[in-house]
């Protein structure tokens, strides 16, 4: 009896002799192929990333290798299937000692996400958002990055004592013309009725 190895053999022997017989075939390229379209762009499947650090930047890349990830089954809705699939991930790093935040993030951080760090500096950030482990695992990047993001913003001043002072005047004032605006449309209805 033939195996299937066999004819993939034949069909491969007999396909190299039909191709090399043949010769070489002009390449077809569309007029709306990429390299076309985008000749100063590379069709590479994967870009190159700046991994470079710059001290008091954040550049946007997250080194997922010094980051510790779990997967657990997720709660809620979703059958017998939340029960055995490990859907939900978090994503858990030593903020003091993460290299590719800046010191002044990494305090920004520590105060506006206190309540997710633990007693032991590990700051964890989970999502259970879709029942695909993969998508779980980018919703966490996405949030990780944005959130390191947000600390790198200023933070946003107090108003000062002479500017809450302007901000009440002038609130008084638009309230004292919004009375006296109402008042004489009042009187200008009631003459109207005076006159019938």
């Amino acid at each position: 009896m033939l195996s299937i190895q066999y004819f993939r053999s034949i069909s491969w022997g007999v396909n190299k002799r039909f191709l090399s017989g043949i010769g070489s075939y002009p390449k077809f390229s569309s007029n709306h192929s990429l390299d076309k379209l985008y000749p100063q762009s590379s069709t590479a499947s994967s870009a190159e990333i700046d991994k470079s650090f710059d001290g008091d930047k954040f550049t946007g890349y997250i080194p997922i290798k010094k980051l510790d990830i779990t997967h657990c089954t997720s709660s809620g809705p979703g059958g017998q299937n939340v029960n055995r699939v490990h859907t939900k991930v978090t994503v858990k790093f030593h903020v003091q000692s993460a290299d590719w935040i800046p010191d002044e993030v990494k305090k920004r951080i520590s105060e506006l996400h206190k309540n997710s760090i633990n007693k032991d500096g590990y700051w964890l950030i989970r999502s259970d958002k879709t029942r695909q482990q993969s998508l779980n695992l980018a919703d966490c990047m996405d949030k990780l990055r944005c959130y390191v993001a947000e600390a790198t913003k200023p933070p946003i001043l107090e108003p000062t004592h002479e500017t809450l002072e302007i901000i009440k005047a002038r609130r008084e004032r638009a309230a004292i013309r919004r009375l006296e605006t109402k008042k004489h449309r009042s009187l200008f209805k009631s003459q109207k009725r005076l006159d019938f």
